[in-house]
């Protein structure tokens, strides 16, 4: 019984020791993603080349809890995710646009570990791993009155106004053709990243962050009745191929601290983690006893 009792003793001790040691904070972000969409099938057709720019990622939620070494943070938001391609014609000019573009609601769940800690400022070395869910895509193209080189299986599926030339294939101006829509598309997606955060504490009760993580999309992001259809050579820009989206994401946020209940001063002695952490705390309007000298 005396064991049992020291144990429970032990437990509750420690797990106040570690409540002493967190801080939790919650703020909101933005910021913009550069994307790359790995396509073996774009990569080996000659009616496009890569075009890289940077997309907008409007806003998120972000939830932190930082210990002494690590943290986590799960950081709700939406993203823009896809690379547009340039059309080239059989000259090697550009003479139109290919775009991808996907919308998620994306989770993601990080782990942190600090490599540089003060009260005021951290540097973070991160991992995450997130659920995103589809809210909008498309991947659709334009392209003037031009020639491009289309594969000779394409032919048969040609519609009427492109002309087969020795060289290439005379095709009309078209003006955002759909390519696949938002059906074609995988309502959940998982991305797994790595990257760096910045924290700065700009007063007791405020904190600016910097973010930037590379993601990888771990599943092609179409469906498998879009894949059966592509693989049978029945879409006209598009050939068979595997696909994968990454991103690198840079984001701006300003947190708040919300553990109220504790005061800036001690908030400031937890973050430091040193080695005062087992002496006594005194607290605003706490009175320091005094021992009485014996007469």
């Amino acid at each position: 019984m005396s064991k049992f009792c020291i144990a429970i003793v032990f437990v509750l001790s420690s797990t106040s020791l570690w409540a002493q040691q967190y801080s939790m904070s919650l703020g909101v972000f933005t910021g913009m993603t550069t994307a790359f969409t790995n396509d073996e099938g774009i990569n080996r057709d000659p009616r496009y080349k890569g075009r890289y720019e940077l997309k907008f990622a409007p806003i998120g939620v972000n939830f932190g809890m930082d210990y002494e070494r690590f943290g986590f943070m799960v950081s709700p938001g939406l993203i823009n995710v896809g690379q547009n391609f340039y059309v080239i014609n059989t000259s090697g000019g550009q003479d139109g646009l290919r775009e991808i573009n996907l919308q998620y609601l994306n989770v993601p769940v990080a782990f942190k570990v600090h490599i540089f800690n003060l009260s005021f400022f951290k540097i973070s070395a991160l991992a995450s791993l997130s659920g995103a869910f589809l809210m909008d895509g498309k991947d659709i193209v334009s392209h003037k009155d031009t020639k491009l080189y289309f594969p000779t299986e394409k032919y048969s599926i040609l519609p009427p106004g492109y002309t087969v030339q020795y060289d290439g294939v005379m095709v009309p101006e078209v003006k955002d053709y759909p390519i696949s829509a938002k059906s074609d598309f995988r309502s959940l997606q998982v991305f797994a990243a790595a990257g760096f955060r910045s924290d700065w504490d700009i007063s007791n009760h405020w904190r600016v962050s910097f973010d930037c993580r590379v993601n990888y999309g771990l599943f092609d992001p179409r469906t498998d009745a879009y894949i059966t259809k592509l693989n049978s050579n029945s879409t006209l820009y598009d050939m068979p191929g595997g696909r994968r989206d990454m991103f690198v994401q840079l984001n701006i946020g300003i947190s708040r601290y919300i553990d109220f209940e504790k005061s800036d001063q001690e908030r400031k002695r937890n973050l430091k983690g040193n080695h005062k952490r087992f002496t006594p705390k005194s607290y605003p309007g706490q009175k320091t006893r005094t021992s009485k000298p014996r007469g």
